[in-house]
């Protein structure tokens, strides 16, 4: 015999709100984006909830891609989101991700801390019509902009010769050595994970290995997937809005900085 379920301990709070609060359902959440896939210029790819369904995400692909090279394509995404827990907004984040190994490459504007957010609304009472005011048009243009920047970004990495020197300068400016692994001329065990990603044909092409390109993309990977026991909604919590997201804005700007040193 089943024992009885204690809803009270089951229970899981998503957050604290004031009685004046009115959530947001999923269907008004997204439905400003409904003309792009109306006018065929982007298709749903994928949703789903993290933290205990306190954020809901759809995965949105665009039309087009960036090409980076023969055989090196970076699929157009948009990644649309929605918190429950009375903090949050409504937000879309600009998710590329590169076809050969699936790398999501969060976006971010130079010297940001952040992926750029194209729409972002707090939670009120008006929220929904806030939504629907957003000019279709208008936010295409914005994506189609940001895109073209970051087509352009990629292919200047791609162009960016990397010698065995410059990959540890990377290296120790993302990961830094601490002194007692500088005195034992010791590497982090996150440089190791970044050059076995770099000797995998598999996921990094011969033709851009000892580029930017490929040194960055390397970093990425290791971050989307360093931990493997851990659950897959732990991990895209990690790695679109955690400390995954955070590490790869940080490697994006130093991409930058490198491109600006060496020009």
């Amino acid at each position: 015999m089943r024992e009885p379920v204690d809803r009270e301990k089951e229970a899981v709070a998503l957050g604290l709100v004031s009685g004046r609060y009115v959530p947001l359902q999923n269907i008004e959440a997204f439905s400003f984006f409904e003309p792009f896939i109306h006018n065929g210029w982007a298709q749903f790819h994928t949703a789903g909830a993290l933290s205990n369904g306190e954020r809901v995400w759809v995965l949105a692909k665009l039309d087009g891609q960036i090409l980076i090279g023969k055989g090196d394509a970076v699929d157009r995404y948009l990644l649309l989101s929605n918190k429950h827990g009375g903090t949050g907004a409504v937000s879309i984040r600009f998710t590329p991700i590169r076809v050969v190994c699936q790398n999501t490459l969060n976006w971010a504007e130079e010297g940001g801390s952040s992926v750029v957010s194209v729409v972002s609304v707090r939670h009120s009472k008006n929220i929904g019509e806030n939504l629907k005011k957003a000019q279709a048009a208008e936010l295409k243009h914005i994506i189609d902009k940001v895109f073209a920047e970051a087509e352009t970004l990629f292919g200047h990495m791609a162009a960016r010769q990397m010698g065995f020197d410059d990959t540890d300068h990377f290296l120790e400016l993302l990961f830094p050595r601490t002194d007692n692994q500088k005195r034992l001329d010791l590497e982090p065990e996150r440089w190791a994970r970044v050059r076995a990603v770099l000797d995998d044909a598999t996921v990094t092409p011969a033709a851009t290995r000892n580029t930017l390109w490929g040194l960055y993309n390397a970093v990425v990977r290791a971050e989307d997937y360093r931990d493997a026991r851990q659950d897959e909604s732990a991990r895209l919590e990690r790695v679109w809005f955690g400390s995954g997201h955070d590490l790869k804005v940080k490697a994006l700007d130093l991409a930058r900085r490198q491109l600006k040193r060496a020009a």
